[in-house]
């Protein structure tokens, strides 16, 4: 049984690594087209958290119907409508430009990276006590495979995905409405397919998520552009 107390640290130090996805996005997206669209970064960002509460009532209904596990496959496949209509809407009601639809993409995928880290903190802290429900939650942690070491790296490679995944995804709906037929269900897809893989398979699911989020950002800029 892995010590989870040893885990602690190394979860602490992948934190700076995982921020360096929005900082060399956002890096990126300076040198490109100028200054930050803060307006389109902030209803980006709230856009993501809205598609979170939206998932909320259907992850307690699928909890008490299903049980954890099966509730996770559930929420896993929600993540799609959930996200891909909120972003619709984001897109139709507010974006009115390529850099804003951008910016709206980089902030969308910030704020996940930010909950991310979070997450890691709150878990790394989890790891460090042994009173009764702290203990239950590490039990949970182990039952769900997520105490296994891994590298910061592959934790980077995945935030950098998913960051080119989130902007093309919102440069696709900015070219047209009708791509979210596509963004859809390739979201939830990409979202099952790394649950279910990432444990058995990590460098063939990261390369996997890597090469989706490529090929998102690359259609994402074809539509816009061309």
């Amino acid at each position: 049984m892995t010590d989870l107390t040893l885990l602690a640290p190394r979860a602490r130090r992948n934190v700076p690594l995982m921020l360096v996805a929005p900082l060399l996005a956002g890096a990126i997206l300076i040198a490109t087209i100028g200054a930050p669209l803060w307006l389109a970064l902030v209803l980006g960002a709230a856009g993501w958290l809205v598609a979170l509460v939206l998932r909320q009532p259907v992850a307690l209904i699928a909890d008490r119907l299903f049980g954890r596990q099966r509730a996770m496959t559930i929420v896993g496949w929600f993540s799609g409508p959930a996200e891909e209509l909120v972003r619709l809407a984001l897109v139709l009601l507010a974006i009115r430009s390529l850099d804003e639809a951008l910016w709206a993409g980089f902030g969308w995928a910030t704020v996940e990276v930010l909950l991310v880290v979070v997450n890691m903190l709150v878990l790394a802290s989890l790891m460090t006590k042994d009173d009764p429900k702290s203990l239950e939650a590490q039990q949970q942690l182990r039952d769900l495979g997520m105490t296994e070491p891994q590298s910061g790296v592959w934790g980077l490679l995945e935030r950098l995905s998913a960051t080119a995944l989130h902007i093309g995804f919102t440069l696709l709906l900015f070219a047209s409405p009708w791509f979210v037929l596509l963004t859809l269900p390739v979201h939830s897809i990409t979202n099952m397919v790394a649950v279910r893989f990432v444990k058995t398979h990590l460098v063939g699911t990261e390369l996997a998520l890597l090469v989706a989020g490529v090929l998102a950002l690359g259609g994402g800029l074809a539509a816009v552009l061309l």
